[in-house]
């Protein structure tokens, strides 16, 4: 299903357009863009916004009804041509028909390539190797990327059916990659126990 539209591009992340105002894709999810004939770029939702058009002005309230209100769209759709949502990827690899390659790709993403939402056939393919925690711990984000990686492995394991024997080895990986640093690896495991 496509749920976005690329509008910023680089070699490690891209920023795409949400085709839903106001419901970016969840934190962590698997996403993909379609590059030629069976081949996909991977990537991994981290940050999600929605925001004014113009970047030099705030979205403003309308009235208390509408704060409470999810109708508030239809009621004044005006407002849709005021405000955006917005969400970026980081990039992890390539879905190559049947082989998985993991890392970033040789060259970004084109702009205003559609992004789609990974099936959980692709999802379990893409997530049987973990290398790609790698590139996801080495990437500075707007938020924590250890929170980035948590929501990534609680999505991970939803979509794989709540494969505890996976989320096991995932944790160890993370636990492998964050060993010097335990207030980080602290706060991924802590994230991952208390949602899963």
């Amino acid at each position: 299903m496509r749920i976005g539209e690329i509008v910023e591009s680089s070699s490690t992340h891209f920023v795409a357009e949400s085709l839903d105002l106001r419901r970016p894709p969840e934190l962590g999810r698997l996403v993909k863009v379609h590059l030629e004939e069976g081949r996909d770029l991977c990537a991994v939702v981290c940050h999600g916004e929605t925001g004014s058009l113009d970047p030099g002005r705030r979205a403003v309230r309308r009235s208390t009804k509408e704060v409470y209100d999810d109708r508030v769209y239809r009621e004044h759709p005006q407002l849709e041509h005021v405000l955006r949502t917005e969400f970026t990827s980081l990039a992890v690899g390539l879905l190559d028909k049947e082989v998985v390659h993991q890392g970033l790709p040789s060259m970004p993403p084109p702009l205003h390539y559609s992004v789609y939402g990974c099936e959980k056939e692709e999802t379990t393919r893409f997530s049987q190797d973990l290398y790609y925690f790698r590139l996801l711990l080495g990437v500075p984000v707007r938020i924590p990327v250890e929170l980035v990686l948590a929501g990534h492995l609680r999505w991970v394991y939803r979509e794989r059916g709540h494969d505890e024997e996976w989320l096991q080895e995932a944790a160890r990986e993370v636990a492998n990659l964050l060993k010097q640093d335990y207030e980080r690896l602290a706060t991924v495991l802590y994230a991952i126990e208390r949602d899963t």
